[in-house]
């Protein structure tokens, strides 16, 4: 890992009204983040700039001195502005960044952040450490609008506007966001004035407060839903993130055990950008009654960690604490987090695990690593997986009872097997053992069920076996969003679509924002039939995150079998142009072949599963199953029933994609060869 500290300008850009236009243009949304992207890289690298990273429909840039910085912001605007059809908001602050790993970290990024969302369209908005370099440098004209209050920031900052002729300088009254005026005065006597205005109106909250806030609608016993945000790691310190995002992952799973209160799925509030973690944002976006926050930071005597539970709907506190602990206090602090919203929530208890104390007191040496494990697991990357596979063995070497590692070994295994070309045998039989520890040590973890139900669906071919485990694990989880998930997912491959869309639904309740729950509902209702509102699931994806690759793909599946071709098109054509290496993957590739054949693009295609047939030859197959689509798809029958008997021969996890008819051609679907398949696998009896 690669990591070092410098100066640098932090630029964000972002593009104004994209959300309201992808709702009603997709295709011109679509184009105009194309030249959106086009504008920045032109500019940038005539002044040294480096995109750093894309955020949906905005972006974060650095430059190594504040006057590239400004003259950059400049041309973005003006080609803008030149284009006609397109309107950005920038923000840009200078101070010490952190790189690591071709992204950036520090203050200086959340105060640039800040200043953005201030904007309006056309405006270059800054902080008075840009103004203070461009004080007398003549080309730059420049105009205070007052000090804010920015949201994690602790001082008041005084934030300019580019005035320069054709640049937007946006009046107080037009700007949004969780901003308010500090007020300056040298007059004393006035001071006192105010002083004494505020002590008043302060006494007359109070009685208000007593009298009728805590009767509203939002008061804690009528408090439905819950959100847990990511802790704030307050100096961005690498070596603290399992606890910043481990603790509150942990209070999920908890209270996703509870009956009576919804909490929100860690993918829900998690995976959300900084830009949007705010409590305003999670009243909108998710509707969440209440939201739990927390600043995190190492000090002298280990960690402190300051909590808060807000009223989404006025933002008013309905609890706050400080916790100062060390490693070995992890488990304690959560205990007494847990017990305190326990108490404010109103929440009935029917067990020691339900009142915050668990059933086996794991050794806090232990604890810690499984945190950081758990922290590994949600990394992109196989490397990633191994490191958290070392941290969950070593949470077991040290504690050997301790069931959550067996568990979180299983599954972090079930997801190797999905995406390595590594022995299936070895990584089910380390996964198997795993499920089977745990089981014996406690067999009330939700997390064994879930991992056990995938081990069957994917690998088993146990059809049945893995609805029932799915079943157990929603029984003892309730609130778990990954479950119902893959509880749907699996009924939906079975053809059982009454049972799977509830299933679906409820998932996208509890985590309504990220990829994996819209996708399985999109996915769910195609293969139900229910293309219109498959589309929907999928275009809902992609308004919240527009480079998400399966997205354009599957939602193009919609289209196609509403024989909208043209939109499908446009969407395939998309996806290619996110690949960053031109390949993507194997099943890419191959549903690619399939889409442009479904489009009537029998060119295009053929060149694909040429291309495809040539990588085949010369590679170890992350999935056999991939190859023998692309033979039908070929209209090579022999050999694409051959690879499919590989398939089941291999354990492979795509094989039951065999199964969904809407997939095939029918004369290959029906064949004796394909149905004998089927029927091997326990799909036909």
């Amino acid at each position: 890992m690669t990591q070092s500290r410098q100066l640098a300008a932090v630029m964000f850009t972002d593009i104004v009204g994209y959300t309201a236009l992808m709702g009603a243009d997709e295709q011109k949304a679509f184009e105009l983040l194309k030249k959106n992207r086009q504008i920045h890289e032109q500019v940038i690298s005539q002044h040294q700039g480096k995109l750093i990273k894309e955020l949906g429909d905005g972006t974060l840039l650095t430059f190594p001195a504040v006057s590239d910085a400004m003259q950059a912001a400049m041309k973005i605007q003006q080609a803008c502005a030149a284009a006609k059809d397109i309107s950005l908001s920038i923000g840009i602050h200078y101070g010490e960044v952190i790189f690591e790993n071709e992204d950036i970290y520090g203050d200086a990024v959340n105060v640039a952040s800040r200043i953005q969302t201030l904007g309006v369209p056309g405006s270059i908005l800054f902080s008075g450490k840009i103004a203070n370099e461009l004080k007398n440098k003549s080309e730059f004209q420049l105009t205070t609008l007052g000090d804010f209050n920015l949201k994690n920031v602790e001082e008041p900052m005084e934030v300019f506007a580019l005035s320069n002729p054709g640049f937007v300088v946006p009046n107080r009254a037009d700007m949004k966001g969780k901003i308010k005026l500090h007020v300056k005065s040298t007059n004393n006597k006035r001071r006192v004035l105010i002083s004494a205005a505020v002590l008043l109106l302060l006494v007359v909250l109070f009685f208000v407060f007593k009298n009728s806030f805590l009767k509203n609608d939002t008061a804690a016993g009528n408090i439905r839903s819950l959100a847990i945000l990511p802790f704030e790691n307050i100096n961005n310190d690498s070596s603290i993130s399992f606890l910043s995002d481990g603790i509150p992952e942990n209070l999920i799973n908890h209270f996703s055990t509870i009956v009576g209160i919804k909490v929100f799925a860690r993918s829900a509030t998690f995976g959300l950008a900084d830009s949007v973690k705010t409590i305003e944002h999670m009243y909108n976006l998710l509707k969440s009654d209440i939201v739990l926050t927390g600043r995190i930071q190492k000090n002298d005597e280990g960690f402190l960690l300051n909590c808060e539970l807000i009223d989404a709907s006025n933002q008013s506190q309905l609890w706050g604490n400080k916790f100062q602990f060390n490693v070995k206090d992890v488990s304690e602090t959560e205990e007494s987090i847990t017990k305190a919203l326990m108490k404010i929530l109103k929440l009935q208890v029917k067990s020691d695990t339900e009142n915050g104390q668990s059933k086996y007191k794991v050794n806090p040496a232990a604890y810690a690593e499984y945190l950081k494990g758990r922290h590994l697991s949600y990394g992109s990357t196989h490397a990633e997986s191994e490191r958290a596979m070392l941290h969950f063995r070593e949470a077991i070497n040290i504690d050997p009872k301790y069931a959550k590692a067996y568990a979180a070994i299983a599954n972090e295994k079930v997801v190797q097997g999905l995406f390595t070309t590594a022995s299936k045998k070895e990584i089910l039989n380390e996964a198997k053992m795993a499920i089977e520890a745990a089981k014996a040590l406690d067999p009330d973890i939700a997390e064994i069920y879930s991992s056990e139900g995938a081990l069957k669906f994917y690998y088993d071919y146990d059809w049945q076996g893995a609805v029932e485990s799915y079943k157990k694990a929603l029984e003892l989880e309730p609130g778990n969003a990954t479950i119902y998930i893959r509880y749907s997912a699996t009924l939906a491959a079975l053809g059982r679509h009454k049972e799977a869309l509830p299933l679906a639904d409820k998932a996208v309740e509890l985590d309504p924002v990220s990829i994996s729950s819209l996708h399985n509902l999109g996915w769910c209702n195609l293969l139900a039939g229910n293309y219109k509102i498959s589309t929907e699931a999928f275009g809902k994806a992609l308004e919240l995150h527009p480079n998400w690759v399966w997205g354009h793909i599957k939602k193009s599946y919609g289209h196609i079998f509403l024989k909208e071709y043209d939109k499908a098109l446009l969407l395939v054509k998309r996806a290619e142009e996110l690949f960053t290496d031109g390949w993507g993957s194997e099943l890419l590739q191959a549903t690619l072949a399939n889409t442009y054949r479904q489009c009537g693009q029998k060119e295009k295609s053929d060149s694909i599963i040429a291309r495809f047939l040539k990588y085949a030859a010369s590679n170890t197959l992350e999935d056999p199953w991939n190859l023998a689509y692309v033979y039908h798809l070929k209209g090579d029958y022999v050999k694409a029933i051959d690879w499919e008997r590989k398939s089941v021969e291999q354990r492979s996890p795509g094989a039951y994609l065999m199964n969904i008819s809407m997939l095939y051609d029918k004369a290959f679907y029906e064949s004796a060869g394909h149905q004998q398949i089927l029927k091997q696998m326990g799909f036909v009896k």
